[in-house]
C-alpha cells in the first residue's frame, strides 16, 4: 500500500491526468524524496526525510509526549493535534513557543492587540512555570532540532494520516 501527503497526491494525479491525455501507458512511482514536511510510505517503509522525523521524535520528544507521539500525562497527544498545524505553525510552536522571555521594565505597555496578546501568553506561560508544571523548552538553539523539525511534521503527519504505526519504521530504497 502507498500513502503520500496530500500534496504530492495532486502533483500525482496532475501528471497522471497529463500522461492519460498523451495516451502514453506509464506506471506513475512516488517519489521518495517529497517536500520538506511531506512524507512517502510505501509498505510500512518511509521516505529518508520521515525517518529523520522518526529519529528526532524518539531522541528528544518520546519522554514527555509517549511512544508513538500518542502523548502522556505530561505532554499531549501529537497525533490528534499535529492535524491543527501547518508546516511553518509547527516549526514556530516547537523552535520558540515555549521560551518564556523576561519583561523589561522600560518596555513600555503594548502598543496594539498582537503585543497585547503575546505579552499576555508570555505572562500565562511564566505563571503555569512558576506553579511547577512543565512546559516544552524552545529548540530553536538545539543543532539536532531546528534542523529537522520539518522532518518531525512530516513523521506525525505519516502517524495522523494512520500511514506509519507507532514502531521504528524501515526506509525506503534510495534512488
Amino acid at each position: 500500500m502507498v500513502f503520500l501527503h496530500p500534496a504530492p497526491l495532486t502533483r500525482l494525479r496532475a501528471t497522471l491526468g497529463v500522461v492519460a491525455l498523451a495516451a502514453t501507458t506509464a506506471v506513475a512511482q512516488p517519489s521518495s524524496r517529497p517536500m520538506p514536511g511531506e512524507f512517502v510510505v510505501v509498505d510500512g517503509r518511509v521516505d529518508a526525510g520521515t525517518y529523520a522525523g522518526w529519529k528526532l521524535f524518539h531522541t528528544h520528544c518520546v519522554g514527555c509526549h509517549g511512544v508513538g507521539a500518542v502523548g502522556t500525562g505530561v505532554a499531549p497527544n501529537l497525533v490528534e493535534r499535529i492535524v491543527n498545524y501547518t508546516p511553518r505553525g509547527f516549526a514556530v510552536k516547537v523552535l520558540t513557543s515555549y521560551r518564556i522571555v523576561p519583561m523589561s521594565p522600560d518596555s513600555g505597555p503594548p502598543e496594539d492587540a498582537a503585543e497585547r496578546d503575546a505579552l499576555l501568553e508570555q505572562l500565562m506561560k511564566r505563571e503555569r512555570s512558576e506553579r511547577g508544571q512543565p512546559l516544552m523548552p524552545a529548540w530553536d538553539a538545539d543543532t539536532g532540532v531546528a534542523p529537522h523539525v520539518l522532518d518531525l511534521y512530516a513523521y506525525l503527519n505519516a502517524r495522523a494520516a494512520g500511514a506509519l504505526g507507532p514502531g521504528k519504521p524501515k526506509l525506503l530504497p534510495a534512488r
